[in-house]
């Protein structure tokens, strides 16, 4: 006979494990605080300025809470308006690219 989920005591409520009170975030807790996808999300923490995450740089990367929410203050204010400016070294570039002058 199988056994039903009131016979275990579980809450019939389902919590979401993405809680924005950890202290530690995933990209998933940007994402809700940000309401965006999560495919937005990871746009994000690649951007400019964004903190260095405390475990592996490519996958599963955390961050503490605290510092996510500084970068977002810090950028709202425009404090991190990158403006990337590329300037090519012609001596180090190959030599079957030309550019034009």
């Amino acid at each position: 006979m199988k056994s039903s989920i009131t016979n275990h005591n579980y809450p019939l409520g389902v919590k979401d494990p993405v809680d924005l009170a950890d202290l530690v975030w995933t990209t998933s807790h940007i994402a809700l605080f940000l309401s965006q996808r999560l495919e937005v999300a990871l746009t994000v923490v690649n951007s400019y300025g964004f903190p260095i995450p405390l475990t592996n740089q490519k996958r599963n990367r955390r961050w503490l809470a605290e510092d996510v929410r500084k970068f977002f203050e810090k950028r709202s204010q425009g404090e991190f308006a990158a403006t990337t400016s590329y300037n090519i070294d012609k001596t180090q570039a190959p030599k079957s690219f030309r550019f034009k002058d």
